[in-house]
């Protein structure tokens, strides 16, 4: 098996399990419960928890790719900002598809602009508050 297969199915053992649990509860809150109707501002420790989740798998993947010689010798400095950016580009997807889901197909996801950045806020706080346990575990 390749080095990049390795990592790949190592990664995602190891991490794409939080993502998941997350994006299972937001499916039980919505189809089970109906809770963003019924209690709004729960959105806001799910975005926080995808920013954790989200973090918490491009983390995993930075340090299995580390560990099998993939990254070459990184710079401990470049990891928060490797995982920023990606767990960044993550929450823009997500308010894309909700975007899409809005506008496409008559869901009621985004509120407003308000809504959208506090969203993007949270998850960014989420991935900051991952960053600074995992970098306190790395050392």
């Amino acid at each position: 098996m390749g080095v990049w297969l390795t990592w790949a199915i190592t990664s995602l053992r190891l991490a794409a399990w939080a993502p998941v649990l997350v994006f299972a509860i937001h499916l039980v809150a919505i189809l089970g419960f109906d809770i963003y109707n019924q209690f709004p501002e729960f959105d806001i420790p799910m975005h926080f928890a995808g920013g954790v989740a989200i973090a918490y798998f491009f983390g995993v993947c930075y340090r299995e790719a580390a560990h099998l010689g993939l990254l070459g010798q990184p710079s401990g400095a470049v990891f928060p900002p490797m995982v920023l950016g990606l767990t960044s580009l993550a929450a823009v997807v997500w308010e894309f598809a909700e975007f899409v889901a809005e506008h496409q197909f008559g869901l009621r996801t985004q509120p407003g602009l308000a809504d959208t950045l506090l969203d993007l806020l949270m998850g960014l706080l989420g991935c900051l508050v991952l960053i600074a346990w995992m970098r306190r575990r790395m050392s």
